[in-house]
């Protein structure tokens, strides 16, 4: 028999004890832990670009010829969303100018503003320059400020934003790309038809052009640059960029020619013109410097006394409209005089 000391004992019991009431231990509370917020990550805005600052602005690329009621939009599609020019000055884009007026806020189709950039030698792939923007807004004030109402056409200023190149000779595109509320429409700015600008067109038609100024000026950098005889950029000659190589017109177009055809019930006897074909690879555009002459066709000078001669002399035969075949008869018995006797004949009497 095993014998226990009372300390021993003791130290037996309290150990029994303790046992005893860990199996009983309570379960611990739970503690709610306030709900985790979930911090949004903070993304820098990009401050928009400045206007660029120049000492000379001139005015570069223009076509001021238009038709009423011909009017078209921007859209932020492919294909329906650029205007192209020619620079014919070197230095910076300072801004664009387009003739139009705003377009209706009662249309589901158009938008409350427009941004875009400005890209060179393709409206797609080409380097892209700058920005702009400009709102229906902004367009009634500044039709405002020329005295005109929203519903009346003026001038519309785009302000570039950012140091965008202008190199002389190359070919530039005035690209929207964001129309607000992702709507596909916005503005209604006038245009011409004829292919009346040369060193561009619009998107619609390859014959369409926009009616719009351009304005260049030049930095202190780059007067300086003048002043010393050297060249603002790496190389004088643009590189010109094939027809082939610009978006076609997203749907054929009627050519106006067709509704001035002759009637089929009048004699059709066109005369002979000398058509020249249209080469694939001939550029878009002509070097914006080229003076084009125009020649008039010569014609034979002709006095007012000849005029009057030829006539009076020349013989004018008369159908019979009568059924009475003496009449017929009488007028065939009769010699063909001139205009000249027959008129002062019936005078006399």
């Amino acid at each position: 028999m095993i014998s226990f000391s009372p300390i021993q004992f003791l130290a037996l019991l309290a150990l029994s004890i303790l046992v005893g009431c860990s199996d009983d231990k309570p379960a611990p509370e739970k503690v709610e832990l306030p709900p985790v917020i979930e911090k949004k990550l903070e993304v820098a805005e990009v401050p928009p670009k400045s206007s660029p600052v120049v000492y000379v602005e001139e005015l570069d690329q223009y076509q001021e010829y238009f038709k009423e009621q011909h009017e078209t939009s921007f859209s932020h599609v492919t294909k329906k969303n650029w205007s192209s020019f020619t620079a014919g000055k070197n230095g910076i884009l300072t801004k664009v100018m387009l003739f139009g007026k705003p377009n209706y806020t009662i249309s589901e189709h158009y938008g409350k503003s427009m941004s875009g950039f400005i890209r060179a030698d393709n409206p797609n792939t080409g380097p892209k320059y700058g920005e702009w923007s400009i709102s229906r807004e902004e367009i009634v004030n500044q039709l405002a400020i020329q005295g005109l109402t929203e519903i009346d056409r003026g001038w519309i200023t785009l302000q570039m934003r950012g140091e965008i190149p202008q190199q002389k000779g190359k070919l530039y595109f005035i690209v929207c790309d964001k129309i607000e509320g992702n709507r596909g429409w916005f503005g209604a700015f006038a245009f011409a038809e004829g292919n009346s600008y040369k060193h561009g067109r619009f998107w619609l038609h390859p014959e369409h052009d926009l009616v719009f100024r351009t304005y260049v000026g030049k930095t202190s950098d780059q007067l300086e640059k003048e002043q010393k005889g050297e060249s603002l950029f790496d190389s004088d000659t643009a590189s010109l960029v094939p027809s082939k190589d610009i978006p076609e017109a997203p749907k054929p177009m009627i050519e106006l020619s067709k509704n001035f055809q002759v009637s089929p019930s009048l004699p059709q006897n066109p005369p002979t013109q000398k058509i020249t074909p249209i080469l694939e690879d001939e550029p878009l555009y002509q070097p914006a410097t080229e003076a084009i002459e125009y020649s008039l066709p010569e014609t034979p000078e002709t006095t007012q006394e000849e005029a009057l001669k030829e006539e009076i002399n020349s013989p004018i035969d008369i159908v019979p409209t009568s059924n009475d075949n003496q009449e017929v008869e009488q007028q065939e018995e009769t010699p063909k005089r001139s205009l000249f006797e027959r008129f002062f004949k019936k005078q006399e009497k």
